[in-house]
């Protein structure tokens, strides 16, 4: 995958608002044109998302439903998997290929942290897309930029789609699109007002910008 610098172009940018907790955040993102949303199942999160109120929520809303989860074993998928209407599963951890296994192929997004060296090819069978997030001693997303030259290596050495987060806002969305040429991005804290509250106005101009790119490349 090419990105717009190398003279790649990509019909369409898919475009995931992670962190949701509410209907409201959930239903204006779907409402201007969000690909997916993004569910936190990892209790360390401040966005965190219970079981109990996942269930009530996730039902309501007619677009991709990501599970992020974090090093989680294999009760806890069989729960999530029992419960949830889940379309894609977000590995943030030090999950093992084998894991992969037992959700269903090509339904996982497998996050990274640079240097972005991997195994691709133990992943590459049951991925959806990789993401490529910023490195941190915690897990979870950081809210921080890296250096995008390592997507674009990223993009070179290997062939799959990946997803670009970290530290992506309104400000800068256009620029890390234009440099790096992902398939998708993905955001959240760079939308929000406090940790699981989306900005409207952020959130609205996040994701036409991307939009609008989109109709440029047309």
């Amino acid at each position: 995958m090419k990105s717009l610098g190398q003279g790649g172009c990509h019909s369409k940018i898919w475009v995931k608002i992670c962190g949701i907790t509410s209907y409201e955040d959930g239903q204006l993102a779907i409402e201007h044109g969000a690909d997916a949303l993004g569910f936190v199942f990892y209790p360390k999160s401040p966005r965190y998302l219970p079981l109990a109120q996942a269930s009530n929520l996730l039902s309501r809303f007619n677009v991709l439903k990501v599970a992020v989860v974090v090093n989680p074993s294999l009760e806890e998928i069989e729960v999530l998997k029992r419960e949830l209407p889940i379309d894609l599963w977000q590995l943030h951890g030090e999950e093992s290929p084998e894991l992969g296994q037992v959700l269903p192929q090509g339904k996982i997004i497998k996050a990274l942290r640079p240097p972005f060296e991997i195994k691709a090819k133990e992943w590459s069978q049951c991925t959806f897309a990789f993401l490529l997030d910023s490195p941190s001693e915690k897990w979870g997303g950081t809210g921080k930029a890296f250096d995008w030259k390592e997507a674009c290596l990223f993009s070179r050495r290997y062939s799959y789609p990946f997803i670009l987060a970290g530290g992506l806002n309104p400000d800068n969305i256009q620029k890390a699109l234009y440099e790096v040429g992902p398939f998708g991005v993905d955001v959240s804290s760079g939308i929000e007002t406090y940790p699981g509250k989306k900005d409207k106005k952020k959130l609205i101009d996040f994701i036409e910008k991307c939009k609008k790119l989109d109709s440029l490349r047309r």
